[in-house]
């Protein structure tokens, strides 16, 4: 059985592509480009760097070791670290990655499950976000939101690998409900609504009122006992 790092990257690659089908001709899609360019670019990087070292050994710095090193040490890792964005921290985004981790399996089992009535469940299942859920509702907005969101992605993934994590999972801090406004702030149906209101939008920004108050549970409390 794969296990340690491996095993918890493995399912994210994987796994980490849309339920439906991109178009798929003979060239293939982007995410398959990004992927091939990437690899590809990796091992030229590998091959070139063992060739200079080879050179730098036997002949020290010569002419063609100085054009070769700027493509071996700047051009191609900048590539590499392009490519790798690209689809690595793109597929990240996805259920399928987030499900990837065996704490968090459960929380994507509710968000899937048809007689679900939490709030991630709902959004799933009726696409209120048409993909990227997970991502969509646990990032920010603004200049640093999806960084930081992708660096805290990084930092469940080290405590998955490591198993430093404690159960049941509790938020880092309570839930924003100005995430919830970005899609809901200005629909009708949500400023129409009993209870609702412009005027409570700045309460909600602020923090004085949650959504979750009214409209919770986010998730069901019983999934982050069902991995213990």
């Amino acid at each position: 059985m794969t296990s340690g790092w491996l095993g918890s990257l493995l399912p994210l690659l994987a796994t980490a592509t849309s339920a439906i089908p991109q178009p798929h001709g003979w060239l293939g899609t982007v995410n398959d480009w990004a992927r091939g360019l990437g690899i590809a670019f990796a091992i030229l990087d590998c091959v070139l760097l063992a060739v200079a070292w080879t050179m730098l050994r036997r002949a020290g710095v010569t002419p063609t070791l100085r054009l070769l090193l700027p493509a071996a040490v700047v051009v191609l890792p900048l590539a590499v670290t392009f490519f790798g964005y690209h689809y690595g921290f793109e597929a990240a985004k996805s259920v399928e990655a987030c499900g990837a981790c065996h704490a968090m399996r459960p929380y994507v089992s509710d968000l899937r499950e048809p007689a679900s009535q939490t709030l991630a469940a709902v959004h799933f299942k009726n696409r209120y976000i048409q993909d990227n859920q997970c991502y969509t509702c646990h990032s920010d907005y603004g200049m640093f939101g999806g960084l930081r969101a992708k660096w805290k992605g990084l930092e469940h993934l080290a405590r998955q690998t490591t198993g430093s994590y404690s159960l049941p999972l509790t938020i880092a801090r309570p839930y924003a409900s100005a995430r919830c406004l970005h899609c809901h702030g200005e629909s009708l149906k949500f400023l129409e609504s009993a209870g609702h209101g412009r005027e409570l939008v700045a309460q909600m920004i602020t923090g004085a009122v949650s959504c979750l108050g009214c409209h919770g549970p986010a998730h069901r409390a019983a999934a982050a006992r069902a991995v213990q």
